[in-house]
Parts: structure tokens; C-alpha cells; sequence
């Protein structure tokens, strides 16, 4: 399972620093001992559908009482690596700069303030429209979209044409909707994922990064 996260650039007028790799690190006191944390942004590939590929490695804190040399400890560093693509190139309708990361949710949250911070970029988390989602399910480039929606109280609907039913209107009258499970023919396979109504992704199927970007590609442009 592969949690993506997609944000879509803000347009500034502050002044934009040029995308690259970078090292920066911070101090602070863990276990009562000075340690520099640090972070890694390595600048990779292009994808054929425009998006660069980068590399964000980090030092992280866990508070977790372990037994390092026979000595008790509160808390832990670990290095965490997560995989992050920014659009540099328009091929398709949507712009140049948004950004998708490809782990947890928290874990993504982290990478977009790396690159606010350290490019003077703005962010915010797209939020795809369910109910066109929904209401687009029989046509996505050609395939179709088999959708199963998930309601606050665990009731769920099936088809290509739940959105049609009356108990789907009363569902969305009351706010039960939380998201939608999508079954979505690929040329060579069948996906599975599903979107939540703040916008992120789970995806169930095995998928190569490039077939995912062409997957989110697909989405933005329901």
C-alpha cells in the first residue's frame, strides 16, 4: 500500500529560489547531548509526463525508550527517506510546480515545508472532487472507473452508477460521505486505490513511480 499526497503551487510574488539539491542541518539537544540533525534534497530525473524526481532524506526524532551501550534513552534518531516529484515541465493542462510525495501523510506534510522552506514555495493540498470522480466514472481516458463510496457509518454502495440512487443524494445531504474505493482499468492492469475527502490517495496495486504520476495525471484532469 502507497499513500501519495498531491499539492497543488500557490503563485507568489515572493521571490523563488531555482530547484536543486541541498544539505542543510539544525542542532539540537537530544538525550542531553548536542546532535546535528540532517537533511538531504537530491535532484534526479525527469519523467516523461514532466515531473523531477527528488530524493528528501532526513534525520528524525522518535521519542522511544531503548537501550543504547547499556545506557537508557528517550529518544531515538532515524534516518527516513521519502520519494517526492515537482512538475517542471506543463505537458498536460495542469502547472508547472505542483508537487506529489509518495509517503504517509504526516511524512508529506514534512516534505512540502522542506520545500517551502528551502525554495520559497507555497503549497496547499489539492482536493480532488469526489462526486466527479463519481459522476465521471464511466470515462477516464477510455477506461472505466468501477466506484464503491464509503459512508461515515460503514455502509457502503457499489456500481458506475451509485451517484444516480436516492440514498447516495441523502448521503450527501447528512455529510457521511468520507471517500470513494476505485476500481480503474489500466492498458495492462487493474487498479485499485482509494480517495479520501481531504484529497489523499491509497493505492493498493503495485505500480511503477512513473505509472502512478500518469495515475495522479489522470485524476487532476477528471
Amino acid at each position: 500500500m502507497i499513500s501519495i499526497n498531491v499539492y497543488d503551487k500557490i503563485f507568489t510574488n515572493e521571490q523563488e529560489r531555482e530547484l536543486g539539491t541541498e544539505h542543510f542541518e539544525e542542532s539540537r539537544f537530544i538525550n542531553n547531548f548536542e546532535e546535528r540533525l540532517e537533511t538531504y534534497i537530491i535532484q534526479n530525473e525527469v519523467s516523461p509526463t514532466g515531473y523531477q524526481n527528488f530524493r528528501v532524506i532526513t534525520d528524525e526524532v522518535y521519542n522511544q525508550t531503548v537501550r543504547v551501550r547499556g545506557q537508557v534513552v528517550d529518544q531515538v534518531i532515524k534516518q527516513e527517506l521519502h520519494q517526492a516529484y515537482i512538475k517542471v515541465r506543463n505537458q498536460r493542462a495542469n502547472g508547472v510546480g505542483n508537487l506529489i510525495t509518495l509517503c504517509r501523510k504526516d511524512d508529506s506534510f514534512k516534505v512540502k515545508e522542506i520545500f517551502e522552506t528551502r525554495f520559497n514555495y507555497s503549497y496547499e493540498k489539492h482536493r480532488f472532487d469526489i462526486l466527479d470522480i463519481i459522476a465521471a466514472s464511466a470515462d477516464v481516458r477510455g477506461a472505466r472507473f468501477d466506484v464503491q463510496i464509503e459512508t461515515v457509518r460503514g455502509v457502503s454502495m457499489k456500481g458506475t452508477r451509485v451517484h444516480n440512487t436516492q440514498y447516495y443524494t441523502q448521503m450527501l445531504a447528512s455529510g457521511e460521505l468520507t471517500g470513494v474505493m476505485l476500481n480503474y482499468d489500466m492498458p495492462d492492469k487493474t487498479v485499485t486505490f482509494r480517495i479520501s475527502v481531504d484529497g489523499s490517495i491509497l493505492l493498493y496495486t503495485n505500480l511503477s513511480e512513473y505509472e502512478i504520476l500518469e495515475l495522479v495525471e489522470d485524476l487532476l484532469n477528471v
